[in-house]
């Protein structure tokens, strides 16, 4: 295998597959990246055995030269010192060695035999689902904060698709907060679960400027992106049904500025043990209040509307309510409140709002 890759092409494979390059793998190999040159590209996967990334860099744009097609896993140190040359770097494979040289350097590194590389994904067989880059980002920029941290329910660690005729919905949550939206309509009829450490990772690598293609099945999602697919293996286990945990109408409802009420909430949440705030609403303003021990703060931010009993207060996690507000693009957002120790809703003011957040408040102090 011989083949030449220009500097920023070996910064591109590293900005794909870094995610899930780990010297920590059970499987030695997977701490390599397989390289496989062809006439018209080459290809670099990486995988953590749950999760494979494969980039693509085509030939003929002045990245890529491949001169001897072949296939060898080359160590992740061959490529990371390989990008701190300049210029176009030459690899050339011979027996269980890989030459890199540019210029006046010359490098070697072991190389692993590429047939003992696992093979870490199935080729997608299912009509894909196309979204553009900003509505892709918009679903799991709203949704994969709430997905749990815990492995104590496994499947709550994940952000759950529900693709069908009447809607595509996507829901994560820790059972204290839970993030939904609900973006257009599929011929395929499909429920499953996805890491949301996977979704949250595409919004990292994937150029958002173009279109992702999902491909899902009954045991693994594909997501492809330009020149880059990433695979990754469902989680197991039935989703609760978080839609009888969201209310139907709220008793009250208040409108206020997102940005007034996000600076606030991101000034206090680290004010008080756990971030907890407490929310009174009367008069013409809105009033945020933290305190712990001697240390306390109070903001007032006028609303916009309100309907409802004057004194309404409620107390919940600032830190909370502020991850759900920031992916949201409004002006305004409405919160629709039952009760002080009644979950809380709050619904960005669009055209077309398809967002929605879920919060438990806590009791009070």
């Amino acid at each position: 295998m011989k083949f030449q890759l220009s500097q920023e092409g070996l910064k591109d494979v590293l900005t794909k597959l870094g995610k899930v390059l780990t010297a920590k793998s059970s499987i030695p190999i997977l701490a390599g990246v397989l390289v496989e040159a062809k006439t018209d590209c080459l290809l670099f996967t990486g995988s953590d055995g749950s999760e494979s990334i494969i980039h693509r860099i085509p030939v003929g744009d002045g990245t890529a030269l491949v001169e001897a097609e072949g296939r060898s896993v080359f160590s992740k140190d061959c490529i990371e010192i390989a990008k701190k040359l300049k210029g176009m770097v030459a690899f050339e494979v011979t027996g269980a060695t890989v030459k890199v040289s540019q210029d006046k350097t010359k490098l070697d590194f072991g190389v692993l035999d590429a047939a003992d590389y696992p093979s870490v994904a199935n080729t997608p067989t299912s009509k894909p689902i196309i979204f553009s880059g900003e509505d892709f980002s918009n679903m799991v920029s709203n949704t994969y904060f709430a997905a749990s941290k815990s492995e104590i329910r496994p499947i709550l660690m994940g952000i759950h698709m529900s693709f069908s005729s009447e809607g595509n919905v996507f829901v994560a949550t820790d059972s204290h907060r839970l993030g939904k939206v609900t973006f257009g309509k599929s011929e395929q009829e499909l429920k499953i679960t996805v890491p949301a450490k996977t979704l949250e990772s595409t919004l990292k690598f994937f150029d958002l400027e173009k279109e992702v293609f999902v491909f899902p099945s009954e045991t693994q999602i594909a997501f492809a992106n330009g020149n880059t697919i990433l695979y990754s293996r469902l989680l197991e286990g039935n989703y609760p049904d978080t839609g009888r945990l969201i209310p139907k109408e709220s008793k009250f409802n208040l409108v206020v500025s997102r940005k007034e009420l996000l600076d606030a909430l991101e000034l206090f949440k680290d004010l008080s043990k756990n971030s907890v705030v407490k929310m009174k609403v009367d008069n013409l303003f809105v009033e945020l209040k933290a305190f712990e021990g001697t240390t306390s703060g109070i903001r007032e931010i006028a609303f916009e509307s309100y309907d409802g009993e004057e004194g309404f207060t409620i107390s919940f996690s600032a830190k909370f309510v502020a991850d759900a507000l920031k992916p949201l693009e409004c002006t305004s957002v409405r919160i629709g409140l039952e009760g002080p120790m009644k979950p809380f809703t709050i619904h960005p003011i669009t055209e077309e709002a398809t967002e929605l957040q879920l919060i438990l408040p806590v009791r009070d102090k």
